[in-house]
């Protein structure tokens, strides 16, 4: 049943060719969708343990792992995800393809001349609707357009640190990212508790998730804090309290990605470094 919901539906896009993850990724946030990309095809398991996705348009010839593999090891896991080719060899797989039950409506082809049929096999999977042109994109640009907010993001897990990173990035956000709790804290003593949202996972390297939190709010206590974990929700929660942060702030894996960008939007807001505000 299509649905004209607007909140965006989170698209990760495995391809290792950049100028094509560019292309995607540049479209989509402009047509309400939240896209992710990972050129390296090895962390899409990693990617769905963190974020909450919807589609996936996956490439079929990539160096590290061929999208065979990568439907192979999904398909092994239960993963109950709708996934979309890409390829410039539609001819070439077409057999293989179909014998992995791929249908030609399951493909898109390169090089990408009409948008529209791509956002017409999205939307069938995800049965939605979205309206011709660009939706929101004006609201986002005139929202992100004066950002001043800093940000720190802690987590050892590098490449999804990076997707993240990458999508507030694309709205202007300052963000400074760190493997591990120590580096993070040095960074605010360096800089003067110069930060204002901190994005903390709990199980890190050096000083936990709750403890870099303790110390940051003691170097500068107008930092929002939003802590995640993708286990021991009720031991975290513990932990946090323990410190005198809320427990019930604690953000749990796979997160929805919308949902995480308005609440970081709201928590900006408030601190006065985004929009009029700014």
């Amino acid at each position: 049943m299509g649905t004209s919901d607007n909140k965006p539906s989170t698209i990760l896009i495995v391809d290792d060719d950049k100028t094509v993850i560019e292309q995607l990724v540049t479209h989509f946030r402009r047509r309400n969708y939240e896209p992710i990309a990972t050129a390296n095809p090895t962390i899409v398991q990693q990617t769905l343990e963190n974020f909450e996705v919807h589609l996936i348009l996956l490439d079929l010839r990539m160096e590290r792992l061929d999208g065979y593999q990568v439907l192979k090891g999904l398909r092994d896991k239960g993963v109950n995800i709708p996934v979309l080719i890409i390829t410039a060899y539609f001819k070439d797989e077409e057999s293989r393809l179909k014998e992995v039950g791929i249908t030609r409506d399951h493909v898109i082809e390169k090089p990408f001349r009409d948008f529209s049929v791509i956002e017409t096999s999205i939307n069938r999977e995800l049965s939605k609707v979205v309206s011709p042109g660009e939706v929101g994109s004006d609201y986002e640009d005139e929202i992100y357009y004066d950002n001043n907010t800093k940000m720190i993001i802690v987590d050892d897990e590098e490449e999804i640190t990076e997707i993240l990173a990458e999508v507030l990035r694309e709205r202007e956000y300052q963000v400074a990212t760190f493997k591990n709790g120590q580096d993070a804290i040095n960074y605010l003593k360096e800089n003067n508790g110069d930060c204002h949202i901190g994005i903390i996972d709990m199980e890190i390297p050096g000083l936990l998730g709750h403890e870099v939190i303790a110390e940051g709010l003691k170097i500068n206590s107008k930092i929002k804090f939003i802590p995640v974990t993708a286990k021991y929700v009720d031991e975290m929660k513990n932990r946090l309290n323990s410190v005198g942060f809320d427990g019930k702030k604690l953000l749990t894996k796979p997160f929805d990605l919308p949902t995480l960008v308005e609440q970081i939007k709201v928590l900006a807001t408030e601190a006065g470094t985004l929009g009029a505000n700014s």
